[in-house]
């Protein structure tokens, strides 16, 4: 079964309304002083992401359920919403009927699943299940002999709150060390490469990237984040944990037919040639070819190239060649973009159009560093700046779209995903 380790919620963002009330937790805390991995504090960027496309969209019972769950003496048991965002449109590019939940508490996680699956959707028998939902330990073998082929089980809690990256003499929460069984074996990655991710700290992004990516990556993809490494802009290459989530959708949604905007040296682009069928094709637009060259002898040497048409443009006139087609309309499984930030509304009203209905697009660099999370752009990195506005609108532009289903993620720099309803 294919996984993937996913920033969400209060699950993996290290502090987010985490008390140092243990020696051990200050003392670990002390010597990450002055190694922040995020400029901004991970609390303020997860509420950004429940004001600006959770809370607005989320289901009138589940709000009330929410508001109940909260007076419990327990409430930091319950599932996040951004998490349930996350899990409802899995839960639909599953196509699931049939599920199981281990650890209900006060069943905001149920009621969620159970509004998101048709009327007689019911479990059954042994290899029937199309998708899980684990918020407790030790599940996992059972797990998979109930999972149909391309089920999906999402386990909550394997973070612990950023206590999973600790030194093994400072964990203090026991179940910690099942968290790090149930995720693997670490690997050491041979080469530091540069990283764009919003925890706090390091060594938790780190643990997630040895422990469930780097174990997981394909060969030629490990092949050509090395190579990108070399670049000076090396920065604006795909986060590895934001490509392992991008690989499983193409997979749910079973893409072959996808558009990519914003190549830079292919890391996301033989991503998606790997994921989808041999026949697949894939659209690629981007104005520099010769960092998209870098990579090619990558993509050669995985065999893949044959899939993708590569253009060489700025991105709005190609999509807008594609419309005058009308067999183009509707005939596209997934979109992912990378690219210049002031073009993202134009971009998304062509692909909306482009997309099939049930198709995904996936929007990076939606959190903007945690920029988006600032009262102002003048309190920003410099580098920062000039996007800060335009991440902004564009996040209240999907957020309002009733034309599709939503769930933004720190993964990488922040991505949304965004699933066509009609």
């Amino acid at each position: 079964m294919k996984s993937v380790c996913l920033v969400a919620g209060r699950l993996a963002l290290a502090e987010s309304g985490t008390k140092a009330d243990s020696q051990g937790w200050k003392r670990w805390k002390d010597q990450q002083r002055g190694r922040r991995y995020c400029r901004f504090h991970a609390l303020q960027i997860w509420q950004y992401i429940l004001k600006t496309s959770v809370y607005r969209r989320e289901p009138e019972p589940l709000k009330k359920l929410r508001a109940l769950t909260a007076i419990h003496p327990w409430a930091a048991m319950a599932t996040t919403p951004d998490s349930g965002q996350l899990l409802t449109m899995l839960l639909k590019l599953a196509n699931t009927k049939k599920t199981i939940e281990i650890g209900v508490f006060t069943v905001y996680s149920l009621l969620l699943t159970a509004l998101s699956i048709p009327d007689d959707g019911k479990p059954e028998n042994e290899g029937c299940f199309d998708f899980a939902y684990v918020n407790s330990e030790n599940y996992h073998e059972r797990l998979m002999k109930l999972e149909k082929i391309d089920g999906v089980v999402v386990y909550d809690n394997v973070l612990r709150r950023g206590f999973v990256a600790m030194p093994e003499d400072l964990i203090f929460w026991k179940s910690a060390n099942s968290c790090v069984k149930l995720l693997g074996v670490m690997e050491q990655s041979g080469k530091k490469n540069p990283s764009k991710g919003l925890l706090q700290s390091e060594e938790l992004y780190k643990y997630i990237l040895e422990t469930s990516v780097y174990p997981r990556e394909p060969k030629p993809l490990k092949e050509l984040r090395d190579i990108t490494a070399t670049h000076p802009k090396a920065v604006m290459a795909t986060a590895p944990d934001a490509g392992q989530l991008m690989d499983m959708l193409l997979k749910l949604v079973n893409a072959k037919k996808t558009i990519e905007i914003g190549v830079f040296t292919g890391y996301s682009l033989l991503l998606t040639a790997l994921s989808i069928p041999d026949d697949g094709k894939i659209t690629a637009i981007d104005v520099d070819r010769q960092a998209y060259e870098m990579g090619l002898p990558v993509i050669r040497k995985a065999g893949v190239e044959h899939k993708i048409n590569f253009i060489e443009s700025q991105a709005l006139p190609v999509l807008d060649k594609l419309l005058e087609d009308k067999g183009n309309e509707g005939s596209f499984d997934f979109a992912y973009v990378d690219a210049d930030r002031p073009s993202f509304p134009g971009y998304h009203e062509r692909l909306l159009k482009l997309l099939k209905v049930g198709g995904v697009i996936m929007y990076d660099n939606t959190l903007w560093g945690g920029t988006v999370a600032l009262p102002d752009p003048s309190l920003a990195p410099q580098g920062r700046k000039s996007c800060w506005k335009d991440c902004i609108e564009f996040n209240k532009i999907l957020a309002a779209d009733t034309r599709i289903e939503i769930s933004q993620a720190p993964l990488g720099d922040g991505v949304t995903i965004c699933r066509r309803l009609y």
